[in-house]
């Protein structure tokens, strides 16, 4: 694989240890068969009540005819990193139940590798490595993650069509979840639809077309083994390695597409992973009176989609107007807006450059105000039947 670029000395460090534990424990494995199309990856930890579930969907994944999908299509790596329970048992006992499976379950105990995203660089490395074609798909799960019995169906029609990385849709398990946090929960799920819908319709990129989502994470990915390599890997942070596999992929031309089609729901517990994200979000839904929720509404996302159509123009031709207007809104600094040409790969690079910057930037922030999820939903799905009826009046014949 290609190494990464513009990383630190400890980072740079962090990277050749876990490699290293990736050889090492890729040593432990019999060799491949030689037709896996797919590679699934699953980093565990404390899961034994969780990954048994995982792992039956995976057991009795079916074609379109819902025909079992044969185990020498893909296999399962499973690593139990840092468990303090018998994830690895419950594991290894199930793989040797269900012989029509193709799984490997390897253990890691490392203070210096213990997160998830160190685990998932140790899991994808290998993965990498067992695919023979270069186009061969590494995909994650998570061990509280429950895929669909078509998942890999539709995961493998991408093999040989021109996209290097696939988003799946996520859908949240809704049970046992209090009433606060199943308000807020079922008000963001429909704020990123509809958000995905308005940047379809404002900035429309050809090669991911709406009906779409939003969703770029862990629990429902897959990247092509040549992509991968050629990025890097995925870095091994704390929290987000998702999210930065995905913007690195995009930000290096290759193309992604965000699949409706490929669904996995995901447990909903709060006692999470990780001090940020999706659990301790629900855990804050759930045990914090009042709490509230405010997100980007309709016009600072217009806001936004109008940057990131004048970040698109620039690419394509310099102009001094087109750099004022986009200072102008994005309250970005002409001298950091000209670094953008450092990045000379494509206009989604710049685009991922400016949201990294709007995410920073407190002015941007105190101009364009976030307000409450549920006013945004209300505005945004206004908007988008105001535009969808007048596309409709335009086009029905004049009496």
């Amino acid at each position: 694989m290609n190494s990464l670029l513009n990383i630190s000395t400890e980072e740079s460090e962090l990277l050749e240890f876990i490699d290293g534990i990736s050889q090492e424990l890729e040593t432990i494995l019999p060799p491949p068969d030689g037709l896996f199309k797919m590679v699934v990856i699953i980093p565990a930890k404390d899961e034994a009540n969780q990954i048994e579930d995982t792992l039956l969907s995976l057991a009795h994944q079916v074609d379109s005819d819902n025909n079992p999908i044969q185990k020498h299509y893909f296999e399962v790596l499973v690593l139990c990193h840092n468990c303090s329970d018998n994830t690895f048992g419950i594991v290894e006992q199930f793989f040797k139940e269900h012989p029509q499976l193709s799984g490997h379950v390897l253990r890691l105990d490392s203070e210096k590798a213990n997160t998830v995203g160190a685990a998932r660089r140790v899991l994808m490395n290998i993965a990498y490595h067992r695919l023979t074609s270069e186009k061969g798909l590494i995909i994650s799960t998570d061990a509280d993650t429950v895929p669909h019995p078509h998942w890999l169906y539709h995961l493998n029609g991408y093999v040989d069509k021109n996209f290097d990385f696939i988003c799946g849709r996520i859908v949240p398990n809704y049970e046992n979840l209090n009433p606060q946090a199943l308000k807020f929960l079922l008000a963001k799920d429909e704020y990123l639809d509809l958000r995905s819908e308005l940047g379809a319709l404002i900035f429309p990129n050809p090669d991911d077309p709406w009906p779409k989502h939003e969703y770029n994470w862990g629990p429902n990915i897959a990247i092509k083994k040549k992509a991968y390599g050629a990025i890097g890997g995925i870095r091994p942070m704390h929290f987000l390695e998702d999210v930065d596999l995905y913007n690195r992929a995009v930000g290096q031309g290759y193309k992604a597409r965000h699949c409706n089609n490929t669904i996995v729901t995901t447990s909903t517990r709060i006692d999470s992973r990780c001090s940020e994200g999706f659990g301790a979000e629900l855990k804050d839904w759930a045990h914090i009176p009042g709490v509230s929720y405010y997100v980007e509404g309709l016009e600072k996302l217009l806001i936004r989609y109008s940057i990131y159509n004048l970040i698109k123009r620039l690419f394509l031709s310099y102009s001094e107007n087109i750099i004022s207007e986009i200072i102008r809104l994005s309250h970005i600094k002409k001298e950091e807006l000209e670094r953008f040409y450092n990045i000379p790969l494509n206009y989604e690079s710049w685009v991922i450059a400016m949201d990294e910057h709007l995410k920073n930037n407190i002015e941007w922030h105190s101009e364009y105000r976030n307000i409450s999820v549920f006013n945004a939903c209300r505005e945004i799905r206004e908007y988008i039947d105001s535009q969808k009826k007048e596309v409709s009046t335009l086009s029905s014949p004049k009496a």
